[in-house]
């Protein structure tokens, strides 16, 4: 798939109500483009999944999976303390495989954070849908976020 129009959204298929994400850094920009929505206390990011994203057996790339599981991570770190983070440990479980052209979204939670450290779930499914079909579940992953120190305006 490629990207014809000015709006990206018209290309991939996009479910309401996603929509593009344009802040992105270099790594997850060269694997878009993604999208996402937010509410004031539910999210989700998205992306719809292409052949570059497989591996040479036509599955969706288990390290591709993992980087989607570290940025839905944190994401919410991000927005639940407001703080940047690092990865420090990240375990994911694969549940089931994920094929080119699905709609792949996902969503995170912290479950603690210290002044210094932040545990998250992440998990991810294939479908269009708001509510997450648990026979759809892609992915549940664990990880553990360093805190960066705040920055001072």
């Amino acid at each position: 798939m490629s990207v014809s129009s000015d709006n990206p959204s018209d290309d991939f298929a996009v479910p309401e109500p996603f929509r593009l994400s344009v802040r992105r850094g270099p790594f997850t920009t060269h694997n878009g483009p993604w999208f996402h929505w937010a509410e004031e206390t539910d999210w989700r990011q998205g992306v719809r999944l292409l052949d570059r994203h497989c591996n040479s057996r036509g599955i969706v790339h288990g390290g591709f999976l993992s980087s989607f599981a570290d940025g839905l991570a944190a994401t919410a770190v991000f927005r639940e303390i407001k703080r940047s983070s690092v990865t420090i440990k990240l375990n994911t479980e694969f549940l089931r495989s994920a094929k080119e052209g699905e709609w792949l979204q996902g969503t995170a939670q912290i479950t603690r954070a210290t002044g210094k450290t932040a545990f998250v779930d992440a998990y991810a499914w294939t479908g269009e849908g708001r509510t997450i079909p648990m026979d759809n579940l892609i992915f549940r992953s664990a990880a553990v976020f360093r805190l960066m120190e705040a920055r001072a305006d």
